[in-house]
């Protein structure tokens, strides 16, 4: 989208920049800040992150997810300092930072029930955001030694269909058992994936009305296997069979399907499905040993901004921070208010509780 574009414009300035020395870069970020992030906390706090090397080490923040890409965009325009990421999903990511003690990587982003086990391990950084006040109970908390973690914003599971290929576009989750889908359909696999955990309990909440009842999400998705309409399980975000038509059919979270769809150069449409869905937050997480500390702190800052959480608004997510909203061109494209009148928000704790049995059951079931 042309909004990528100009990010991925501002990020190569910025990298430029960087040849005009730490104080010239300084004085141009200190410049260029949004009048929230232009203090004298934050502006000391960028200074002792740009000090750590100026790069920022993720997990699971690929470019197309959740507009991280025009995200650390901003970041690396605004305080220079560029960021590298290892794509992973959610239980990758948890493994990965217990493995580790926390010591790769600076931050995260995995399912906030990963994210909630992660700080009650003490894995977390131990660090609340000056805008801790105004993120939603619930949506934020803090475990052993003060390690934290966060929800930075949400989205609701549904699919893409491409149109070209699929002529009955499917409504519900009943509707996927159609054999006229034969391996038109996508979707993440749940033992690598927070997304495969909300998919499969997302089929389970719109087939019983529990979505922890994961046995009937996973037996649904058996049947699926079985009827040969399931094309590819993916353990990380790839629309790369879904461009070349290869599948039709993507389930994914709101925000990524709808800007696909902008992406796509073929006809689609985005549904969610009538029968019921989840609502999910996305975590965010800053490494309890994280080789830049200061700049995951910063980074937290950066994100959990007014402006911050706008970036995410400007590409169909929606913001954690109930003050901000998407704008009216990016609303306006969403599926009508209606289609989301099933829809609902998932316990992280009872998701926490299952998700274990879930991926064992699913190793079981499907093979």
């Amino acid at each position: 989208m042309r909004r990528y574009l100009v990010l991925a414009g501002a990020a190569a300035l910025a990298a430029g920049l960087l040849g005009l020395g730490l104080r010239g870069l300084e004085a141009v970020a200190q410049a260029a800040l949004p009048p929230e992030l232009n203090n004298a906390y934050i502006r000391d706090l960028a200074q002792k992150a740009r000090a750590e090397g100026g790069v920022i080490n993720s997990y699971g923040m690929p470019n197309d997810w959740a507009n991280y890409g025009g995200i650390f965009g901003e970041f690396q325009r605004l305080f220079g300092i560029r960021q590298q990421d290892i794509d992973m999903g959610s239980a990758v990511v948890l493994a990965r930072m217990r493995e580790e003690k926390a010591g790769k990587n600076d931050v995260a982003d995995l399912k906030p029930a990963f994210a909630m086990t992660l700080a009650e391990e003490g894995l977390t950084l131990p660090y609340r955001v000056t805008s801790w006040a105004a993120l939603p109970e619930g949506q934020k908390g803090v475990g052993k030694d003060g390690s934290t973690w966060y929800a930075g914003y949400k989205g609701t599971l549904g699919w893409i269909v491409n149109t070209r290929l699929v002529k009955k576009v499917p409504r519900t989750w009943k509707d996927l058992e159609n054999p006229e889908y034969k391996g038109l359909i996508q979707y993440m696999d749940p033992r690598a994936t927070g997304t495969g955990v909300a998919t499969i309990m997302s089929a389970a909440y719109a087939l019983t009305g529990d979505p922890y009842n994961y046995k009937a999400g996973v037996d649904f998705f058996a049947r699926l296997h079985r009827l040969g309409v399931i094309g590819a399980v993916e353990p990380k975000v790839t629309t790369a069979k879904f461009e070349r038509g290869e599948v039709g059919i993507f389930i994914n979270y709101d925000y990524n399907l709808l800007a696909w769809k902008e992406r796509f150069p073929f006809p689609t449409e985005v549904v969610i499905p009538e029968d019921g869905s989840l609502a999910n937050g996305g975590g965010i997480v800053a490494a309890r040993n994280a080789p830049h500390p200061n700049t995951a702190r910063l980074f937290l800052e950066f994100v959990f901004s007014k402006y911050g959480q706008g970036l995410f608004a400007q590409a169909f997510v929606t913001p954690i921070r109930p003050d901000v909203e998407l704008p009216k061109e990016v609303a306006a494209k969403f599926p009508p208010k209606s289609a989301y009148a099933k829809v609902r928000f998932v316990d992280y704790k009872r998701e926490e509780a299952v998700s274990e049995a879930l991926q064992k059951y699913y190793g079981e079931t499907i093979r």
